[in-house]
C-alpha cells in the first residue's frame, strides 16, 4: 500500500478528540435551588481521574470515522512489483555539444564534468549512453555497450571523453535530436527514457528540422545550459569578394556585435601584416556592418578581428588569387593575330585572364611539342598528314573546335568521327543571311545560354555558312544548334575521352556577327568549362561542407594542420576545420579557404522553452538525479492512483460508519455527540 499524500495520515491523530469528549463531563456551573430538594444531601462529583468510558461502541465508531477521513485524504493506491521496478530503472542518453561555440571560456571542460557526473549518478541497473554532436550526431557509448558491460562504463567514459575535443562545425541541434530518438533500442522499451542535453544553446543553433517529426510522448528532455562568464562577442564573416584576378581584389566583410554588449572598439587587420594596414573603429551593441577589408600589402591570407575575449570566430581565411593556366593552340598562321578580319584576332581578344583562368593562346600551322588543352582550327584546312595526329589528340582527352571552311574539311571530319558519309559544301549564295532557329541551351556545351539573359539569338546574323550533311552517323554526331533552314550550325561528338565541336560558320565578320555579339565570350568560356577549366570563382566553403572535386580525378588533400589524404577518383572529402586546404591533382593545384559558419558567432543564449514549441517534452535540468527520480515517481504514483481511485471506497465506508454512529448515538439518548457534530468539530 502506498500513499499519494502521506502527510494527511497525521490527521488520524484527531481520534483523541472523541476520547477527550467522552472523558470531559464537567458539572453544571449555574446552580438553581429547588425547595423540594432542600432536605436532600448533595452527591459528591466523581473525580476526573476516576472517570471511565461507558459507551465503547460509540467511541469506536467515532474514532473509525476520523481514521477513514484521514485515509481518504491521503489517497491510497496499490503499486505492482513491475511498476516499482520500471520506476526505479531508466534509460538515459547524454548529448554533449561539441560545436565551435563550445570553445568559449571553459564551456567544454564544464560540459565534460557534467557528463561525468551524470554517468556516476546512474545506477548499475540503469541503461545509459553518451553521444556528441555538432553538424551530425556521433555515438560515444551506446546502450548496447552499456548493456553488455555496465561495470566498465566509468573506465570507458574516461578514455573516450579524453579523446574528444570541440570541433569547428556549426550547431545542428535539430539533426542531433532527430538522430537521438532511434538510439533507444529494444532493451530500453520498458524503461523510462530521458535525454540530458549539455549545451550552451546559443542563438545560432538550427532547430527548423524539428518541425518534421513527432516527438515521442514518453521521452523527456533535460537541458543543462552552460553559460560563459560573458556573452560579449565580436564576429567576422565574408560578405563578398570582387574577383579581379589579382591580390588587389576588394574583399567585403560583415562584422557583428552581440546585443547588450559592453564592447565597442575593434581592430581589423591582416595577420602578420603591418599595423598601418589595419582598421580601428567602433561597432554598437547589436549592430552588424559591412566593411571593405584593409589593403593587403603582404599577400596575407587571414583577416583577424580583435577586441573581444573569445577569438574562435575572429579569423577569416581568404584564398590567394590562383588563376589556372589553360593552353589553347590555334592551328593557323600566327601573323593573323593582329588582322581584324582573321579568326585569331577575335579569339585572342576574347580569351582574357580571369580570377580563376589564365588562358595561354599560341598559334602555328603545326601541333606544338607540348600537347595543348584546347585546339582550334578555323579559316584554314588542316593538312592531310595531320589528320591522324588530330584524331589521337582528341581520343586521348583533347578538346578540338573545328570551323569548316571548305569542302576539303570533310576528309578531316571523316577521320575524326569515323563516319564515311560526311560531306561539306558551300551554302546557298542567294541567302542574305541565316539565323539560329533551334539552340539546345540545356546541353553542357551550351550551358552559359541557359541564363534567360543570353537566350535571345534574334540579333545574331550569319552571312556565310557551309552545309554539313551526315549519312549513317548513328548517335556519334549530335546537333547542338541549327539554322533557320534546318541545316546544322553546331555539332558535337564524343571521340574516345575527348570532345569534338564542329561549326558550320566562323565568328569573324566575313562569316557572321558572332565575334562582335555578346554571345561569343560566354560561348568560348562555356567550352573551356566543358573541357574541365571552369571560370567560375571558387566557392566560399564552410566547415562541414565537401570540397569541390572532379569525380574523374584522383586528389591529394593537405589540411591546414599539414595532415594529408589521398583520394581515389570519385571519392569525396568533408572539411572538418578552418583554414586553407591544398587540393592537388595530376593536372592542377588549388588552395581553398574554409571558414567558420557565420551562425556560430551568434552566441547569445536561446530560451530552452523554444524547444517546447516544437513539441518536445521538457524538464528542468535541476530535476536530474535524485530530484528527477522523485518527480518521476510522483508522476507515476499520480497516474496509478487516478486509475485505481481507492478513495471512493473509503468515502462509502466513511458514510456507512457515520450513519451507524448516528443511529447508535440516538438510541443511547446521548444529545452531546452526533454525526453532525463529528463532521463539524473534526479537526480534519
Amino acid at each position: 500500500m502506498s500513499w499519494l499524500f502521506p502527510l494527511y495520515l497525521a490527521g488520524a491523530a484527531a481520534i483523541i478528540a472523541p476520547i477527550l469528549l467522552h472523558l470531559r463531563r464537567r458539572p453544571p456551573q449555574d446552580r438553581v435551588e429547588f425547595s423540594t430538594l432542600m432536605f436532600l444531601d448533595a452527591s459528591t462529583p466523581v473525580p476526573v481521574s476516576k472517570r471511565r468510558l461507558e459507551n465503547w461502541l460509540l467511541l469506536a465508531l467515532r474514532c473509525l470515522a476520523l481514521i477513514l477521513l484521514a485515509l481518504m485524504f491521503a489517497r491510497p493506491f496499490l503499486q505492482s512489483e513491475s511498476a516499482t521496478a520500471s520506476s526505479a530503472d531508466r534509460a538515459t542518453l547524454i548529448l554533449l555539444d561539441r560545436s565551435a561555440s563550445m570553445r568559449r571560456d571553459d564551456l567544454w571542460k564544464r560540459g565534460l564534468a557534467e557528463a561525468e557526473r551524470l554517468f556516476k549518478e546512474a545506477k548499475i541497473t540503469d541503461r545509459i549512453a553518451l553521444a556528441v554532436f555538432d553538424r551530425e550526431l556521433t555515438q560515444v557509448w551506446t546502450f548496447e555497450e552499456d548493456r553488455n558491460a555496465p561495470a566498465n562504463r566509468s573506465a570507458a567514459l574516461q578514455s573516450r571523453l579524453s579523446a574528444l575535443a570541440p570541433t569547428w562545425s556549426g550547431t545542428q541541434l535539430d539533426r542531433a535530436l532527430i538522430a537521438a530518438v532511434p538510439s533507444f533500442d529494444a532493451s530500453t522499451a520498458k524503461l523510462k527514457k530521458r535525454i540530458h542535453l549539455i549545451t550552451d544553446l546559443q542563438e545560432g543553433t538550427h532547430l527548423d528540422a524539428l518541425r518534421t517529426i513527432a516527438w515521442p510522448a514518453e521521452l523527456m528532455l533535460n537541458v543543462h545550459r552552460l553559460e560563459p562568464a560573458t556573452n560579449d562577442n565580436l564576429s567576422i564573416a565574408l560578405a563578398a569578394r570582387d574577383e579581379e584576378g589579382n591580390a588587389d581584389a576588394l574583399i567585403r566583410v560583415r562584422l557583428s556585435n552581440t546585443r547588450d554588449s559592453a564592447l565597442r572598439d575593434f581592430t581589423l587587420a591582416w595577420e602578420k601584416g603591418p599595423q598601418t594596414d589595419s582598421i580601428t573603429a567602433q561597432i554598437p551593441a547589436g549592430a552588424s556592418r559591412i566593411l571593405t577589408a584593409p589593403p593587403n600589402s603582404t599577400s596575407a591570407t587571414t583577416l583577424t578581428l580583435t577586441g573581444d575575449q573569445y577569438d574562435f570566430d575572429n579569423r577569416l581565411f581568404i584564398a590567394p588569387p590562383q588563376p589556372r593556366a589553360v593552353r589553347i593552340h590555334f592551328l593557323g598562321d600566327e601573323a593573323t593575330r593582329d588582322e581584324a578580319a582573321a579568326p585569331l584576332y577575335y579569339l585572342a581578344r576574347a580569351l582574357q585572364p580571369t580570377a580563376t583562368l589564365a588562358p595561354v593562346l599560341t598559334a602555328g600551322k603545326a601541333m606544338p611539342a607540348q600537347k595543348p588543352d584546347v585546339l582550334v582550327i578555323s579559316g584554314a584546312t588542316a593538312a592531310a598528314g595531320t589528320h591522324a595526329a588530330l584524331r589521337d589528340f582528341v581520343s586521348a582527352g583533347g578538346f578540338l573546335v573545328e570551323v569548316v571552311s571548305s569542302s576539303a574539311d570533310a576528309a578531316l571530319l571523316q577521320t575524326l568521327t569515323g563516319i564515311a558519309g560526311i560531306t561539306v559544301k558551300d551554302g546557298d549564295a542567294n541567302d542574305d543571311y541565316r539565323m539560329l532557329a533551334d539552340v539546345k541551351t540545356e546541353h553542357p556545351l551550351l550551358k552559359p545560354f541557359g541564363d534567360p539573359k543570353l537566350r535571345d539569338f534574334t540579333k545574331l546574323r550569319f552571312w556565310k555558312h557551309r552545309q554539313i550533311e551526315v549519312k549513317d552517323a548513328g548517335n556519334k554526331l549530335e546537333t547542338l544548334a541549327s539554322f533557320d533552314n534546318g541545316q546544322p550550325a553546331i555539332l558535337s561528338a564524343r571521340i574516345g575521352k575527348g570532345t569534338l565541336i564542329v561549326m558550320a560558320s566562323g565568328w569573324q565578320p566575313s562569316d557572321s556577327q558572332l565575334a562582335l555579339s555578346t554571345k561569343f565570350v560566354p560561348l568560348l568560356y562555356g567550352w573551356l568549362a566543358a573541357a574541365g577549366f571552369s571560370h567560375d570563382p571558387a566557392a566560399t566553403l564552410l566547415v562541414g561542407e565537401d570540397l569541390p572535386l572532379d569525380a574523374a580525378s584522383a586528389y591529394t588533400i593537405t589540411e591546414p594542420d599539414g595532415k594529408t589524404h589521398s583520394l581515389k577518383a570519385g571519392e569525396s572529402f568533408t572539411t572538418t576545420g578552418i583554414g586553407l586546404y591544398k587540393v592537388q591533382s595530376a593536372s592542377h593545384t588549388q588552395v581553398l579557404a574554409v571558414n567558420l559558419p557565420p551562425d556560430e558567432g551568434r552566441v547569445l543564449p536561446l530560451a530552452a522553452q523554444r524547444l517546447a514549441e516544437y513539441g518536445i517534452k521538457l524538464s528542468s535540468a535541476a530535476d536530474s538525479g535524485a530530484a528527477g527520480e522523485t518527480t518521476d515517481e510522483r508522476l507515476t504514483a499520480t497516474d496509478t492512483e487516478q486509475r485505481q481511485q481507492s478513495w471512493w471506497y473509503i468515502l462509502l465506508m466513511l458514510l456507512a460508519v457515520l450513519v451507524l454512529e448516528t443511529w447508535v448515538a440516538g438510541r443511547g439518548g446521548s444529545p452531546k455527540w452526533s454525526a453532525q457534530s463529528l463532521v463539524r468539530d473534526s479537526p480534519a
